[in-house]
């Protein structure tokens, strides 16, 4: 991976791997990581399960249990394997299992969850406090109350073995998660963390560009390519970016931000909140206007309008909704991608990461490094 600085102050990061990087160290760091580690993958006949297993597989990291919603697997398993026996889903029976083969195989023991699962989630703190760490993809209570979150992080820190690792949540595979809490913990002073972090709203704002389309028929357009959930609401209301911009908020030293008191501008028009989908698509129209006039407006100075969500470190403020960006800003060159630009007391001009942040391989990519990142703790 490599990073080019192109001006004093600005970096851009961008995910492609150099040709020449040495296999051998490569192959060799990986094998040592997955030697130290025996993994349970909860929800592996998922989307991002199915992925995962199949990377995991690619590296020769073979889990040990696997878990779906009734049921589950124990014991050095495979998604086709048929000689374990399916037994019902017990959280504690699967934490105690694990707990045993690492302490008997002198080994790190890891809980995967890519699930959309609360049940599980729950049973965090529980894992961590008994030396089990915990890598998620699910955004949940991450984003949910700060007490719970804490308590996460306390139960963490208090046992000193294990990590909770969840960089998956913003940005899919990106790795901002990681490169914002290095800069934090690096002695960086985060000032301000933006994000574009919704495919589906980039694609839609992006069509409104020049007038090229009105928003009902990008809406349309979303919906026909499958950009969007089955109710383009539940995308547009910028919920999903609000509960990423709120871990964001928390990383960068944020205390106090609540999902349910922050600013979140949704571009649902009020009077199509309640109504079908059917009826919302048809009526979307007739709000066309106004939108092409705001795109217009901004346009007309030199700027882009793009949905983002904005933290404000020093003035503890984190915002969510349409942002209008000066023709340098790098969000105008983010075309499909998600892209989150970082500023700091020595990154000045942003240090910026872009790439997919959506999608079953660079997700399920994402969550394998955070397992490997496990085998480097201490036992």
């Amino acid at each position: 991976m490599h990073k080019t600085t192109t001006e004093p102050g600005k970096a851009f990061i961008s995910l492609h791997w150099h040709s020449h990087t040495s296999t051998t160290t490569t192959r060799t760091t990986t094998t040592m990581s997955n030697s130290k580690l025996v993994v349970a993958v909860v929800g592996y006949t998922g989307g991002v399960g199915t992925c995962l297993l199949s990377a995991m597989k690619k590296i020769d990291l073979k889990p040990y249990a696997l878990v779906r919603s009734k049921t589950m697997k124990i014991g050095n398993v495979d998604s086709n394997n048929n000689n374990e026996e399916d037994v019902s889903v017990d959280y504690e029976l699967l934490g105690e299992k694990l707990l045993a083969k690492a302490k008997k195989d002198h080994k790190i023991p890891v809980i995967a969850d890519v699930t959309a699962s609360g049940t599980v989630q729950e049973y965090y703190k529980h894992w961590l406090e008994r030396g089990i760490s915990i890598v998620a993809a699910n955004k949940g209570i991450f984003a949910g109350p700060e007490s719970k979150y804490q308590e996460l992080i306390k139960a963490a820190a208090k046992n000193g073995h294990c990590r909770l690792l969840h960089e998956t949540t913003v940005g899919a595979g990106l790795p901002v998660l990681g490169t914002l809490s290095s800069l934090k913990a690096s002695s960086h002073t985060i000032k301000t963390v933006e994000g574009i972090l919704s495919g589906t709203l980039a694609f839609v704002l992006g069509q409104l560009v020049g007038g090229k389309a009105t928003l009902s028929q990008a809406v349309k357009d979303a919906q026909a390519l499958g950009y969007t959930e089955p109710d383009p609401r539940d995308d547009l209301n910028g919920m999903d970016v609000a509960r990423k911009a709120v871990i964001l908020a928390r990383l960068a030293g944020i205390q106090g931000i609540e999902l349910d008191s922050m600013s979140i501008e949704s571009l649902v028009p009020e009077p199509l909140r309640d109504c079908s989908v059917d009826e919302f698509m048809t009526k979307l129209e007739q709000f066309d206007s106004a939108m092409a006039e705001r795109v217009a407006s901004v346009e007309a100075k030199g700027g882009r309008l793009h949905y983002a969500a904005k933290v404000d470190v020093a003035s503890k403020k984190v915002e969510v909704g349409l942002l209008s960006c000066e023709a340098s800003h790098p969000f105008n060159n983010a075309g499909p991608d998600n892209m989150v630009a970082m500023t700091t007391d020595f990154y000045t001009r942003p240090l910026v990461i872009q790439g997919a942040g959506a999608g079953g391989d660079v997700t399920a990519t994402g969550v394998l490094a955070d397992i490997l990142q496990c085998g480097y703790q201490q036992k």
